[in-house]
């Protein structure tokens, strides 16, 4: 996830040299028309509500998402099909740029100046960055112009997180994780018939976490589970109630809430998940409303 999501703006979010190179795209928005060169005469890997992306501002993109694999020992050929994910963060950031316009929001050139120091500073000096700048596919014009887009990303976040408080529903919740559907349903005749589920848990879940708890997983809000189809059929529960059988990409599960608070605070680490997940429905809003296309594979 390339969009910071925690609420910071201290230097190692503003620097992509410091949070994780080239790889780490965690930011995008634009304080002007005039972000992207005119790229008109140019082919084009996308156009985004009619804003092209050029095939050159495309391929540096993958350029650096390359160096930053290399810089960690990785091989590019285990990543998959990164080219696309490298387009599909390319043409977010350009949505969050044009929602940062939008929202008539603007960076001046003494923030920028600001982070282009403490930039300077991290890296040891001058020399230091520009180490990195060249080993990463940046001129000092296009670094000058990521810091930008960060900060104006970290002021578009901010906004879209203004409805995030320090509290939040919660739901205490229990679960039996099977590897087969006929080993659910034989817990699930159980349960109907009246057995403990806590028991169940005890003897069947392959959640070891978990299990030696009767599969207690805690107080936890909306967000926070990994795996979202479990989390979608544990909010739809009233305390006391168990679901039928939710299949994950972890195998089949059972799952019983036990307590429900409306307004529990949220820890550090809920806190930090909410707030992503906030993010991440807010982007995809802004996926499903754009005009998007692609031209290259």
């Amino acid at each position: 996830m390339w969009l910071l999501v925690a609420c910071r703006v201290g230097t190692q979010d503003l620097d992509p040299s410091v949070a994780g190179g080239a790889n780490d795209q965690t930011t995008a928005g634009r304080d002007q028309p005039t972000v992207t060169m005119d790229a008109s005469a140019e082919p084009l890997a996308a156009r985004v509500n009619g804003e092209p992306i050029s095939e050159k501002e495309y391929e540096r993109a993958v350029l650096r998402y390359e160096a930053a694999l290399q810089s960690l020992g990785l091989d590019t050929a285990g990543n998959g099909d990164y080219r696309e994910m490298v387009l599909a963060q390319v043409i977010d950031k350009r949505l969050i740029a044009q929602e940062a316009q939008a929202r008539g929001l603007e960076i001046d050139s003494g923030e920028v100046q600001n982070a282009l120091d403490e930039s300077v500073q991290l890296r040891g000096g001058e020399a230091g960055l520009y180490e990195w700048l060249h080993a990463n596919h940046y001129s000092e014009a296009e670094f000058r112009q990521e810091l930008r887009l960060q900060l104006l990303a970290n002021k578009v976040q901010a906004e879209v997180l203004t409805t995030v408080g320090a509290v939040a529903e919660h739901v205490r919740a229990r679960h039996v994780l099977v590897t087969s559907r006929e080993h659910a349903e034989a817990i699930q005749v159980q349960l109907d018939a009246g057995a403990d589920f806590a028991t169940l848990a005890v003897a069947h879940s392959l959640d070891r976490s978990t299990s030696v708890n009767g599969g207690d997983l805690g107080w936890f809000p909306r967000g926070l589970l990994t795996t979202p189809e479990l989390e979608a059929a544990v909010f739809e529960l009233e305390p006391g109630a168990y679901a039928r059988i939710v299949e994950t990409s972890l195998g089949f599960h059972l799952v019983e809430v036990t307590e429900r608070d409306l307004q529990r605070e949220l820890s550090p680490q809920a806190a930090l998940a909410v707030r992503k997940a906030a993010v991440d429905s807010w982007l995809a809003e802004l996926r499903a409303g754009a005009e998007i296309e692609r031209f290259v594979p």
